[in-house]
């Protein structure tokens, strides 16, 4: 018996994998055997040989990746010669038998797609051992080999075809009838074995066909592996052998150990052998394994790492946008966007707010009324030419888009202008240097910036001096055609009855208004109003305040307004 020097898938049968580039293996292993050597003769036996302890050694190295060397050594410790031995005074311990050489070339590997583990290996059996001592043979012997293995997941299957070449003749010329000859013979061996463990098993079945008178036979052997670390191994093996094959014995048992690149190659398909060392190893490495502990093997977990809630993949509910949409049903996981895209944000690379797949100018921003395209403003007045009454020239929006009107071409527009038809400065309202405008005109109302209006007090009579002011008022009125309506309120503090100061303020608003259409302001743009002490500017707590509220304005009525309008507070 001659043990598989690499070990690979089995202990003493060739599987047609190799060691990988650089590793080596080292293997001892005790050996006994009962009755291994029996002599027939006329239907009766005797033990030439009834028991022999052996020590193998053995070693293998891989210089290329499919290349391997290996040679083994068997060291007879002590035998027992039994009444059949042909030579009573042979030595029994300590015999060197038959040291073995040879070499493995790797032909095909399986890999993930599939295909078998083949190679072809050759064997000598060098004639240096004990020949007293039924340790070796007459010559050297050779044995030409093809092995075939592959992975079946958790199993590998092994197939080991070999002719033996050695030298013919018998082992005794006592009797011509006894059956003890020797010779050629084809060697046939199978194996069945467990991957992805640290406790594996085989079963190895050997036999031989012979190629000369022989007899045949063939053997049972299961065994057990287990991996006490990534570089030592323990062993054993046991079997029976049926036949009369010479060297097969009635049973026989091995045990031992290997050093050194132990640790077998993890096939496709099935889990490393390292997974059962403890070791931190990639979830690809360990099939069988459930990393994140959520209930499913890393072999069926497409996200071994990360612990599944619920889903069949294995592989959490992720969200990395944040978009509310699992990823697996997100078009586009990394962006954001609604449900009703799949996902996918909005697109809008103009940034006007209207979607490229609706924005007919997707790189230049637009309003959405104009679907996306930028409004055209020929006068550059920030008002587009559709709703812009002068496209050509510019205008503010109060005039839709219009040039400000400036009568007396002194620069200051008509709005701005106290003295439409005289040329004057925007710095004293449009009006020449040598006057000095009393009034202003505000958005909604006429700014008095001389005296205020006053009355005698508790009458609805002018004071001197007054008619200044509201000369003013009413020129500003005439050359302001555009101004609709003035409404004239009158104030008063809150002394006295208040009945009878909304009376006076009504007087006073209506004197006003007499004087201004008097001046030329036509009666249907004033209208007057008394409110007595009910809007008041300030408080009435103090002398100034009172003051403030005894007062005179006038508010500018827009169209639609008339009659409805508060005074200015």
């Amino acid at each position: 018996m001659e043990l598989n020097p690499g070990a690979e898938g089995s202990l003493v049968v060739g599987t047609g994998e190799l060691l990988a580039a650089g590793q080596f293996r080292l293997s001892a292993a005790g050996h006994y055997q009962h009755r291994p050597l029996i002599l027939f003769q006329q239907g009766q036996s005797a033990a030439a040989v009834s028991g022999r302890s052996t020590l193998h050694v053995a070693a293998a190295w891989a210089p290329l990746t499919r290349l391997q060397v290996a040679g083994q050594v068997p060291l007879v410790m002590l035998q027992n010669l039994g009444p059949g031995a042909l030579n009573p005074a042979a030595p029994t311990s300590f015999l060197l038998s038959t040291p073995t050489v040879g070499v493995r070339l790797g032909l095909l590997t399986q890999s993930a797609q599939g295909g078998f583990d083949v190679a072809v290996g050759a064997d000598v059996g060098l004639n240096v051992g004990n020949a007293d001592g039924y340790a070796r043979d007459d010559g050297p012997r050779f044995l030409p080999r093809v092995m075939a293995g592959r992975h079946l997941g958790p199993l590998r299957v092994a197939l080991d075809v070999g002719l033996m070449i050695r030298p013919g003749g018998r082992i005794t010329e006592e009797s011509p009838r006894a059956q003890d000859e020797l010779g050629n013979e084809v060697r046939l061996a199978g194996a069945l074995a467990s991957t992805g463990r640290r406790t594996r098993w085989e079963l190895n079945v050997r036999g031989m066909v012979p190629l000369s008178k022989q007899p045949g036979s063939m053997e049972l052997l299961p065994g057990l592996r287990y991996l006490v670390n990534p570089s030592l191994e323990l062993f054993g093996l046991a079997g029976v052998g049926l036949g009369k094959t010479p060297g097969t014995p009635l049973f026989r048992v091995l045990a031992g150990g290997s050093f050194g690149s132990v640790l077998p190659r993890q096939g496709p398909g099935e889990a490393s052998v390292r997974c059962d060392l403890g070791q931190s190893l990639p979830p690809e490495e360990c099939p069988n394994r459930d990393d994140d502990g959520d209930g499913l093997r890393n072999g069926l977990d497409r996200c071994p790492l990360d612990p599944g809630n619920g889903e069949p993949d294995g592989c959490p509910i992720k969200d990395t946008d944040k978009d509310g949409i699992m990823d697996r049903l997100d078009a586009c996981p990394l962006e954001p966007g609604p449900a009703s895209r799949q996902g996918c944000p909005v697109r809008d690379e103009d940034g006007d707010g209207v979607e490229d797949e609706e924005d007919r100018c997707p790189r230049e921003p637009g309003p959405r009324e104009n679907q996306g395209c930028p409004l055209v403003d020929n006068d550059k007045d920030g008002i587009s030419n559709d709703d812009d009454r002068c496209p050509d020239e510019p205008g503010p929006p109060e005039r839709e888009g219009c040039p400000e009107e400036d009568l007396d071409k002194d620069g200051v527009p008509n709005r701005e202008d106290m003295c439409v038809n005289a040329k004057g400065e925007a710095s004293n309202l449009g009006c020449p240097a040598h006057e000095l405008p009393l009034v202003s005109l505000a958005v909604d109302h006429l700014e008095l910036r001389g005296n205020k209006v006053a009355f005698e007090k508790g009458q609805a009579r002018l004071r001197p001096g007054v008619s200044l002011v509201l000369d003013w008022v009413a020129r500003v009125m005439r050359e302001h055609p555009e101004i609709p309506l003035v409404l004239v309120g009158a104030h008063t503090d809150d002394q006295g009855m208040a009945d009878t100061n909304r009376l006076l303020t009504q007087q006073r608003a209506e004197v006003v208004r007499r004087y201004l259409i008097d001046k030329g302001v036509p009666a249907e743009r004033l209208e007057a109003r008394g409110y007595g002490p009910d809007v008041p500017l300030d408080t009435n707590l103090t002398a100034n305040g009172r003051e403030n509220n005894r007062r005179v304005e006038f508010k500018i009525l827009r169209e639609g307004h008339r009659g409805t309008d508060a005074p200015r507070r």
